[in-house]
């Protein structure tokens, strides 16, 4: 890395600092004046845990195959933050939630996950130990998709949050859940698994999207700002980008005549 890139780097990593200090503070005092942009599937996830309430069927949460320690390891904690904040929501129903995974170092996650959920509703003993269920065997495993199509039936399952890591073989999952009308909210790190969660999920969840769960369904200001810091560098990035080549392009069409008007310009102003 040479020394240009090195300051760009430590000149955006401070900003982002910045603007999400300051918008921390903002935040804790006037939250209702900030407005995040619409995501439909964190919308939509209340009704679907409130159905599953009212149908008294379970909600499925699934992993896939992300897991702790490797690649997927933020993907693995983005989405255990996500089903934290829809096991808390279905924590006072009678059925408790279904989580499944196809990694054992998942396991102790979706279980804290849980036990988490159900502390924060003051219901720890009702904490379903059980319900963290693990199948074979890895990534794009045919194996895992027929046990997760059997589940949806067995278990009588009311709608499912696919969040992880997904092959192909999601396919076989969100299919199966539309021919029970069961409701679907999918992602995937995996360029095939995200292709089908986009065609065959209710609504799904695109890019950074996976990582702003507790900004949009919990109460946590700094969240709130890290979305907010994302989407003024996002911003910043776009005109970083768009302006300079709107000013070059200019500049081609007048034969370059643009900057020698702009410093002519200048020169005029300096003069006065």
């Amino acid at each position: 890395m040479d020394s240009t890139t090195q300051v760009i780097t430590v000149l955006i990593l401070l900003l982002a600092l910045v603007i999400s200090l300051i918008a921390t503070q903002f935040i804790r005092r006037r939250r209702d004046l900030v407005a995040l942009r619409s995501i439909p599937a964190y919308q939509s996830l209340p009704l679907l845990v409130g159905e599953a309430i009212e149908a008294n069927r379970p909600v499925h949460l699934s992993f896939g195959s992300a897991t702790l320690g490797g690649s997927s390891t933020l993907l693995a904690l983005a989405s255990a933050e996500l089903f934290y904040q829809t096991a808390q929501r279905a924590a006072i129903g009678a059925v408790p939630p279904i989580v499944t995974v196809s990694d054992t170092t998942a396991i102790p996650l979706g279980q804290d996950t849980l036990r988490r959920a159900y502390r924060s509703r003051d219901l720890l003993e009702r904490y379903p130990r059980g319900s963290v269920r693990w199948y074979p065997a890895g990534p794009r495993s045919l194996a895992f998709a027929a046990a997760l199509t059997a589940t949806l039936g067995d278990d009588r399952v009311a709608n499912n949050v696919l969040v992880g890591s997904f092959g192909p073989e999601l396919a076989l999952v969100t299919e199966a859940a539309a021919r029970r009308n069961q409701g679907v909210i999918a992602a995937s790190d995996q360029l095939e698994g995200q292709a089908v969660a986009y065609a065959m999920s209710d609504q799904p969840l695109i890019g950074e999207e996976i990582f702003t769960a507790g900004a949009y369904l919990g109460e946590s200001a700094a969240q709130t700002a890290s979305v907010v810091t994302l989407d003024v560098l996002r911003w910043l990035l776009i005109l970083a980008i768009t302006v300079p080549t709107a000013i070059e392009v200019v500049n081609a069409i007048t034969d370059g005549r643009l900057w020698q008007n702009i410093g002519n310009l200048a020169r005029a102003l300096g003069g006065q």
